[in-house]
């Protein structure tokens, strides 16, 4: 199984033609791929693949969010969002799907709309354990992986981590569902107060770094369990609010670039 490595540009200011120096950066930084939020995607798909191309990387990953006020306007947004993303050709479309305020039978029908226009387009649609959304707790999304059976995850563990405010050792049950049905990961490590450890390099974050690291692991033994040919995995510290930052400027303490490209090459050396 191959262990891809994809690059967000979260951190980025995006602007003049940041595109061209984003994929040249991802790939002078030893990354396989990109992870593009597709409503700030200003660049015309043809363009977003030929870059791709040209600096030899992959399909990119195409993250996309469900909007509105009712549970059917969310799942209007969806199909509009599906339909410019597959412009880009991705290898997988990663969704913030549905709401956590809806009624469980409308996220499942949500869950459930997302599996069939994943088939019906060729394309694997997998949604992400966030804050905001049904899958904000472990707990939660427990029952939704039991209600939809070909549901697929993003697993961004450390939003987990603060809503449960534990390094959920304490729901083996819950957890180990969301790691059998992981085909991306968010390598980010939350902390029991928040979903963004200050600098993984720092020994102070040791444990919390080998925590991450060992249910990453898991997710990666389960999907050679499943035959999976290859699993994308996206280092995704961000920048504030999610950095911690210094007093008076409000800069990041540290340069979030950098540490995703530590966690690149951390979890390289670490994962089997």
């Amino acid at each position: 199984m191959r262990i891809l490595f994809t690059k967000s540009f979260w951190e980025l200011d995006l602007i003049g033609d940041w595109m061209a120096t984003f994929v040249a950066r991802v790939a002078a930084d030893g990354f396989d791929g990109t992870e593009m939020f597709l409503p700030l995607i200003a660049d015309e798909p043809r363009r977003v693949l030929g870059l791709h191309e040209e600096y030899g990387l992959i399909r990119p990953v195409i993250d996309i969010v469900t909007e509105g006020i009712t549970p059917d306007e969310h799942l209007a947004s969806f199909d509009s969002a599906v339909r410019k993303a597959v412009e880009f050709e991705p290898r997988l479309i990663n969704s913030h799907t549905g709401r956590d305020i809806f009624p469980f039978v409308e996220n499942v029908r949500l869950f459930q709309h997302g599996v069939a226009v994943s088939e019906d387009i060729g394309v694997p649609i997998v949604h992400e354990t966030h804050r905001f959304r049904p899958t904000y707790s472990a707990i939660e999304t427990k029952r939704y992986l039991d209600a939809v059976a070909e549901m697929q995850l993003t697993a961004d563990l450390s939003h987990w981590m603060v809503v449960h405010e534990s390094d959920l050792s304490d729901q083996p049950g819950n957890v180990e569902a969301a790691l059998k049905r992981s085909r991306h990961i968010h390598a980010r490590v939350g902390f029991e107060e928040g979903p963004q450890v200050d600098d993984p390099r720092d020994d102070h974050w040791s444990t919390q770094v080998s925590r991450h690291l060992g249910l990453w692991q898991r997710i990666l033994d389960y999907c050679r369990a499943d035959a999976v040919e290859a699993i994308s995995i996206t280092p995704e510290f961000g920048p504030p609010p999610y950095a911690m930052t210094l007093p008076g400027s409000r800069d990041p303490i540290a340069d979030i670039w950098e540490i995703n490209v530590y966690m690149k090459d951390l979890v390289n050396r670490s994962l089997a």
